[in-house]
């Protein structure tokens, strides 16, 4: 039986079984360059036992700016995606539980051109499913630089999160596989520090933050700007955001991935080069962690806004904004 089979997907405006949500195969506009997609966790707060998206908005706003610099026109705007996420989330009617979302932009129809044309309206989907958090585990990895160098942005800019733009990355985690590290740190074409596989990276220097500049090719990570925050705020860190050579990788005192997967994910060492002890996260990065797990988790009131309620109160296929019947009044006022 497959995974999603019983679940649902919202579509366009329609909550419908996961099973019946299909694409023609020779719907060359789903498969093609110009889909765009996200990826949001909600977390279950066991103090407010309620599910919260993690900085939802945020993530539904750059999906609609990837659409938009992909020459695409969404119909729906972004405070539609998350009451459509909300109403998606709450027919799971599960507590306990931490539910990845899947939100992702193609162009609508079959299309026989080479290339998807401008001005397509984009069809959005958004498809949910249980994961299992890794903060506060004690996990860590290890990072090889990727004998392939990041994509130009200038060719194809690094804040439009499209598939097309994840295959540099899949090259990365196989030539780091193929060297025995767990991820791979991709340079770009003047040497400088980019980013892993669908993750940020900052070092710690001297109790100062770094992390690489987004003119050198970084996507505009929503994690990346989060802990950025919660270093200065929480922690009273210095942050650096610069280009970063290749030798500080190796000189670091303490470095980490972060992102909505890898969450925050500290390395041991960088083409075997040990990163601290070269066994466990430094100090700073198990605070940095430490302070996103509570918010992420709800522990704390102070960055309520970041998080959005699903109250799982709901029995499924009740009347809601999006319900099987296909009514929605929550389309973009244009």
């Amino acid at each position: 039986m497959s995974a999603g089979y019983g679940r649902l997907i919202w579509r366009n405006g329609v909550l419908m079984p996961w099973e019946e949500a299909t694409i023609h195969v020779s719907s060359v506009g789903h498969a093609s360059v110009s889909a765009a997609f996200e990826g949001v966790h909600s977390y279950w707060s066991s103090t407010r036992e309620t599910l919260h998206g993690f900085r939802l908005r945020d993530h539904m706003q750059r999906l609609l700016e990837s659409l938009r610099l992909s020459w695409m026109e969404p119909e729906f705007d972004a405070d539609a995606l998350v009451a459509a996420t909300v109403e998606l989330l709450a027919s799971w009617q599960t507590t306990g539980k931490d539910l990845h979302i899947r939100p992702w932009g193609f162009a609508a129809g079959t299309h026989r051109q080479q290339m998807v044309p401008r001005g397509t309206p984009a069809e959005i989907a958004i498809e949910t499913w249980e994961f299992e958090s890794k903060l506060g585990q004690g996990r860590t990895c290890t990072l090889a630089v990727s004998s392939w160098p990041r994509f130009n942005h200038g060719a194809s800019p690094a804040s439009m999160k499209v598939f097309s733009n994840y295959h540099n990355g899949r090259l990365g985690n196989i030539d780091a596989a193929a060297r025995g590290a767990d991820w791979p740190i991709f340079l770009n074409t003047n040497g400088h520090v980019t980013e892993s596989s669908g993750s940020c990276i900052a070092l710690v220097k001297r109790g100062r933050l770094v992390t690489p500049s987004l003119s050198d090719g970084v996507l505009d990570s929503i994690t990346r700007r989060t802990l950025i925050q919660l270093a200065q705020e929480e922690l009273g860190l210095e942050v650096e955001t610069r280009s970063v050579e290749r030798t500080e990788l190796y000189l670091a005192d303490e470095i980490f991935l972060m992102g909505t997967s890898a969450e925050v994910l500290p390395a041991v060492s960088v083409d075997g080069i040990p990163i601290g002890d070269g066994k466990t996260a430094g100090e700073v990065t198990q605070a940095i962690e430490a302070c996103y797990h509570d918010t992420v988790r709800a522990a704390t009131h102070k960055y309520d806004e970041w998080l959005t309620p699903v109250h799982l109160d709901r029995t499924p296929g009740a009347p809601g904004l999006f319900s099987p019947t296909g009514s929605s009044d929550a389309r973009s006022s244009k």
